[in-house]
């Protein structure tokens, strides 16, 4: 099922950079992930961690004013669990690194001569690559690797919104909020039976 819902975006992809005008750019930024969770006796709360992604992109005219802006990244993720029962710590930072695939379709609006505001978003998948947690107990710390049968699925998806001003025709400054819909957690992970992950990005941009 993966691997068609990917051929489906290639082809999409391919077909709007046809027809389309089409520039391709690299974004960075910084990432605010935390998790959604279901109420648990084993968890107090979640909050937020200090990540990165990377990405490259298309970004395609379909009509005025219109665009297709599909974005290949690699996203930092994660939560910090606060007081939390699980393996006897008080505290747990988790950092995932996932591989996602967004399909943007923004807005545009000229802003005299400054440049353009853009305002959209669309559906995204992810695929989780790697993972550790950092088990805070008097003072000492313990990294195991995620994504077994005991910790979090390997498969996300979810809504993205994107916001930003591209200065010009090369430099941008850009804004996302990730809402994942998937429920990550496998059923044998004890703190919570429904977590999904949650990211606030800023970033700047440069097509090439």
């Amino acid at each position: 099922m993966k691997a068609i819902l990917i051929s489906v975006v290639g082809i999409l992809m391919l077909v709007f950079t046809v027809q389309g005008q089409t520039e391709f750019g690299l974004k960075a930024g910084v990432n605010f992930p935390s998790y959604s969770c279901a109420e648990s006796e084993l968890l107090a709360s979640t909050k937020a961690i200090t990540s990165f992604y990377l990405a490259g992109y298309l970004d395609s005219r379909i009509a005025r004013g219109l665009y297709f802006h599909p974005e290949l990244s690699l996203q930092g993720m994660g939560s910090k669990l606060i007081e939390t029962q699980v393996r006897g710590a008080e505290e747990i930072t988790q950092k995932t690194k996932w591989l996602n695939l967004t399909f943007n379709f923004l807005g545009k609006a000229p802003v005299k001569t400054f440049g353009n505001a853009f305002l959209g978003g669309g559906p995204y998948m992810g695929f989780a690559m790697d993972g550790t947690n950092t088990y805070t107990d008097k003072g000492t710390t313990t990294a195991v690797i995620i994504y077994d049968r005991n910790a979090l699925k390997n498969f996300d998806y979810g809504v993205n919104v994107l916001a930003g001003f591209k200065f010009g025709k090369h430099f941008s400054l850009n804004a996302n909020y990730r809402l994942g819909l998937a429920n990550i957690a496998e059923s044998s992970f004890k703190w919570s039976d429904n977590v999904k992950n949650r990211v606030f990005s800023i970033g700047i941009g440069a097509s090439l």
